[in-house]
């Protein structure tokens, strides 16, 4: 079955236009209500809760709402949290009595857009065969049944503690960082109100900037997309550390007093090469995706740390993880998974304190974290296709692609795919100076035409 709605990331798109519509939100709600009875009555499960919340996007509050109405329907009860983070909403699910949570956010994109993640009962992403079923029922019911009794629609905005209390007394019960200012913006999403109160149970002073969401302001000019305004106000007011999140808050860029920027690729450095020194990573193995940049690689093999590479998304870095039984992997967008210990979820906020922890740990100081790392020069081309198809079917490309990499012999690479959302083909070449990086670049677009498959 061809999917619809749910993409690489549950379901995101233009608010107020189809599928993000109350009225089609409130049957998705409805019919993961009858799966969640269903599953009760079969005996998988033995509660039938939901707990649902939002970033701070204006459309956020009432397609909570619309889902948790839906739910209330098929006589499920729902938890309501409010303004929260997509990884405190799947700690809570995880932790608490839920069958399932609900995520309204579409995380970096712009407030005019939304989105819902449908989470299991650990927290996790559901999988794609369960969200192709939620299609199938989605598209095929014809009339919203009542379920007597309805089920209740409760706030518990409280529950938000737990996952504060957590971070505090089980995930890093020794970290104090009494004597850190630390820099953390907010992007005007869903850490604006979490991110001070986690920041003070650790005895930081935080200076938090973008903290205000007003609804149309969320990842504007601010946030992980534009990092660069929380480096400045680190050195402006003299932070040691600080975290740039997105809409979110489930990935975060580091940045440092001196105004650095520290994306995935720098945090995977620095923190696989600290854990390795502490004996700490799971198989002296981090997990990251092709588009991770060949200084990565070259960096962590110098601590005999082996880097393995997947396609692109989390979901495939946490999939090799759990396989693999690794404890650290990401991308370079800043979403770093930590394994088991948190779930394989992205958390920006945990990611920022298990590097204190490990910078504390090593008796280094904040800017000592990846000092030297520097990316090779990378460029990515985005080009409008005709179609996708295999590399077997693009002779001149893939032997442009063989020629230079053999050219480049282990200092250089190219990767080269479509793109799973729009119609362009990606090419991007990494190298030890820009000028290689251009003029492959240039030779993979004349093979492609050649090949016949650029628009």
């Amino acid at each position: 079955m061809t999917r619809q709605f749910f993409g690489t990331d549950g379901i995101r798109g233009r608010a107020g236009e189809y599928p993000l519509q109350p009225e089609l939100l409130t049957r998705l709600g409805h019919v993961l209500g009858l799966r969640v009875r269903r599953a009760a009555q079969q005996g998988d499960t033995t509660t039938t809760q939901v707990v649902i919340g939002h970033d701070g996007r204006e459309s956020g509050e009432p397609f909570a709402a619309a889902l948790a109405e839906g739910l209330a329907r098929a006589g499920v009860h729902v938890d309501v949290l409010g303004l929260a983070t997509t990884p405190c909403i799947a700690f809570i699910t995880a932790h608490g009595d839920y069958s399932a949570g609900i995520v309204v956010s579409a995380s970096h994109n712009p407030a005019h857009d939304n989105g819902v993640k449908l989470l299991n009962a650990d927290g996790s992403k559901l999988g794609d065969t369960v969200e192709i079923e939620l299609e199938s029922e989605l598209l095929c019911e014809n009339e919203l049944t009542m379920h007597s009794p309805l089920g209740e629609i409760r706030r518990a905005k409280n529950l938000v503690a737990d996952y504060i209390g957590w971070l505090r007394a089980d995930a890093f019960p020794d970290l104090d960082l009494k004597g850190w200012r630390v820099l953390v913006d907010c992007a005007n999403g869903a850490a604006s109100q979490i991110a001070q109160r986690i920041l003070k149970a650790f005895g930081a002073e935080p200076v938090v900037i973008h903290d205000k969401p007003d609804g149309s302001n969320i990842n504007a000019d601010c946030g992980a997309l534009h990092a660069q305004a929380a480096a400045d106000a680190a050195k402006e007011h003299d932070c040691v550390l600080g975290v740039s999140l997105d809409g979110d808050a489930d990935r975060g860029i580091l940045v440092d007093g001196s105004g650095r920027i520290l994306d995935g690729d720098v945090i995977l450095a620095g923190l696989g090469s600290l854990l390795s020194r502490s004996r700490s990573l799971a198989g002296d193995r981090v997990t990251a995706t092709v588009m991770s940049n060949l200084a990565l690689e070259r960096w962590l093999s110098k601590d005999g740390v082996s880097l393995h590479r997947t396609q692109v998304g989390d979901r495939y870095v946490s999939a090799s993880m759990r396989a693999t039984g690794g404890n650290l992997g990401g991308e370079k967008s800043g979403h770093i998974l930590f394994g088991s210990e948190h779930g394989f979820r992205g958390d920006g906020l945990y990611t920022f304190l298990k590097i204190a922890q490990a910078i504390c740990e090593a008796g280094l100081e904040p800017s000592d974290f990846a000092k030297g790392y520097a990316d090779f020069p990378q460029e990515l081309r985005n080009l409008p296709a005709t179609r996708r198809a295999p590399m077997s079917e693009l002779p001149a490309l893939s032997a442009a692609c063989a020629a230079i990499d053999a050219e480049l012999q282990g200092r250089g690479r190219t990767v080269v795919r479509f793109s799973g959302t729009e119609l362009l083909l990606r090419l991007m070449v990494e190298a030890e100076t820009q000028n290689d990086v251009s003029q492959s670049l240039d030779t993979l677009e004349a093979a492609a035409r050649e090949d016949g498959i650029l628009a």
